[in-house]
């Protein structure tokens, strides 16, 4: 009983199966017998045809900096309805819908008109075109779309690059086809960039020119700035650290110079590597290029600082010090008295003026800038003249303060930048 009922199933199914090949080739043979497919659908010529256009992105290939590029892969699934493929789903064993192959029907061609190599027409690599009784037409095309994209890397690694693709009916004008696009919300929770970019907004518009409407998809991608931060800007940080720690070795030291040439050799190859990794254009050019090269130029003269301070200090004494110098000495002298000191109090002091055999060397110690404190009435000091090594030493004081200013100013509104984007 039991392997009669399993026969009887079998032969039920196949019987079901046979009519339901039967109806589809029967809808099929009955559609296409008198279908033109070089008219496109519509029932009066005169009227246009709406197509709509959705447009689904699945990842970044890569954003060219120096080609100006952008090649994502994606397809685009057009939605149209065609009049003269409707059926009564009771005629056809309740077949509602039907695959057929797109080079049998009328089918939209879109074209990509920003292409970066030469002009596509979408439908190469295409699905099958889904017939629904009631005319709606349903086909996916898909391709790898390469485009051309303006590239600003002024804020290069925290720039954010707009790229367009722009695809147009061909052929045929507004008045025939009206074509209207938007972004399919499908896979929007799988990642759309890559490695280096993050898709952080789309947008479309459609627009009409000379009679022919087009479409614009916006894609804005930021980059990935992790990377760069990390193995670019901060080594230079550390390099900018080390360039200040010149300044602390005396200048008498024979290894001043060698230290301070290394620093900026370290720079020099530093930044020859770092430069194969910045992009490699100039419209405009990134500010991490200029901040490198400033950095660069600073540490140069960091280094023709070291050799003229070395050389100032081994300078002879019978070589004059010019007086801008000989100030600036002085007033470095304030913290410090130089010269001879007096420990004896100002009444003491007064006593031995007014002596006679005294009153000749009292003139000419006030002569040579005697100097007495009059706040304390304790200290008598006289001021001697500076040696090239005082200057030297006094000098490199001063350059340190101002080559430490600039840097750290300079630093400070490197870091502010990174903030305003972090």
């Amino acid at each position: 009983m039991d392997q009669r009922l399993l026969l009887m199933a079998m032969i039920v199914n196949f019987n079901f199966f046979i009519s339901a090949q039967n109806s589809a080739e029967r809808l099929y043979s009955d559609l296409l017998q008198s279908y033109i497919k070089g008219v496109r659908p519509g029932t009066e010529l005169n009227c246009s045809l709406n197509v709509n256009i959705s447009l689904t992105v699945r990842s970044l290939l890569n954003i060219n900096n120096v080609d100006e590029t952008m090649a994502v892969t994606g397809f685009l699934t057009m939605f149209w309805r065609d009049e003269r493929l409707k059926w009564n789903v009771t005629k056809y064993d309740g077949l509602s819908s039907l695959l057929i192959d797109p080079s049998l029907l009328w089918t939209p061609r879109v074209v990509l008109i920003n292409p970066a190599k030469r002009f596509q027409m979408f439908g190469i690599f295409s699905t099958e075109v889904r017939m629904n009784f009631d005319g709606l037409m349903v086909w996916s095309a898909g391709d790898v779309m390469e485009t051309n994209c303006k590239i600003n890397i002024r804020n290069y690694p925290f720039d954010i690059q707009i790229c367009d693709i722009s695809i147009a009916p061909w052929g045929y004008l507004e008045s025939e086809v009206n074509q209207t696009t938007f972004f399919s919300t499908q896979y929007q929770d799988f990642p759309l960039g890559n490695g280096e970019w993050d898709l952080v907004q789309r947008s479309n518009v459609d627009w009409i020119s000379e009679g022919y409407k087009a479409s614009n998809f916006t894609l804005h991608y930021k980059r990935k700035y992790q990377f760069v931060l990390i193995n670019i800007i901060a080594p230079i940080v550390v390099l900018n650290v080390i360039n200040m720690v010149v300044f602390r070795i005396p200048p008498n030291s024979g290894e001043r110079i060698s230290f301070s040439v290394t620093v900026l050799l370290s720079y020099v190859v530093f930044l020859t590597i770092v430069m194969d990794n910045v992009p490699t254009t100039s419209s405009p050019v990134s500010l991490l290029s200029v901040y490198l090269i400033v950095r660069m130029i600073l540490s140069a003269c960091v280094t023709m600082e070291t050799v003229f301070i070395v050389q100032a200090s081994d300078r002879p004494s019978s070589i004059p010090i010019p007086d801008w110098i000989v100030y600036l000495v002085h007033k470095s002298r304030k913290t410090e008295p130089q010269g001879q000191t007096w420990a004896e109090p100002v009444d003491n002091v007064l006593e031995r003026v007014k002596s006679p055999e005294n009153q000749s060397k009292n003139a000419s110690r006030e002569s040579n800038d005697n100097i007495c404190s009059k706040s304390t009435g304790r200290t008598c000091t006289r001021s001697k003249k500076p040696t090239w090594e005082e200057a030297a030493v006094c000098l490199d004081k001063i350059l340190f303060f101002i080559f430490f200013s600039v840097a750290l100013l300079f630093e400070i509104l490197v870091i502010t930048f990174i903030i305003s984007f972090v």
